[in-house]
């Protein structure tokens, strides 16, 4: 990313908690997990990120996420902190990249999938 382009998003960041939220990981919008190559469990690969670690309350869930502690991801979801996080979005409080990308809009922004059958018909196309 530029330089000016960081800077953009620490400005839009800085209020964050203004900011309506419509989570997709909620709404079946957007794939709800994601894994980090430190073997953690994410709620959405937007949030792994350097400046979303710098959270404290993102790294108090990621603390209890490591997969190689857990015998499945279920377990990793009845924590006490992946509990709180999914209340807090329900309220519309998320972690501030939650905030930016989640935010309420009146078009999709981020991904288009198209998505066909076995013999290339029937297609479904997929926006966040």
């Amino acid at each position: 990313m530029k330089k000016g382009t960081n800077q953009g998003i620490a400005r839009a960041l800085i209020n964050y908690q203004e900011i309506e939220i419509d989570p997709k990981c909620l709404n079946g919008q957007q794939e709800a997990f994601a894994i980090t190559n430190r073997g953690e469990l994410i709620p959405c690969c937007w949030l792994d990120t350097g400046h979303q670690r710098k959270e404290e309350a993102y790294m108090k869930l990621v603390w209890a996420s490591n997969i190689a502690d857990y015998d499945n991801i279920e377990e990793i979801l009845l924590q006490d902190e992946w509990i709180e996080f999914y209340e807090n979005l329900k309220r519309g409080k998320g972690f501030s990249i939650c905030h930016l990308v989640c935010k309420k809009r009146e078009t999709p922004q981020h991904k288009k999938m198209t998505i066909l059958n076995d013999d290339g018909g029937d297609k479904y196309v997929k926006e966040t």
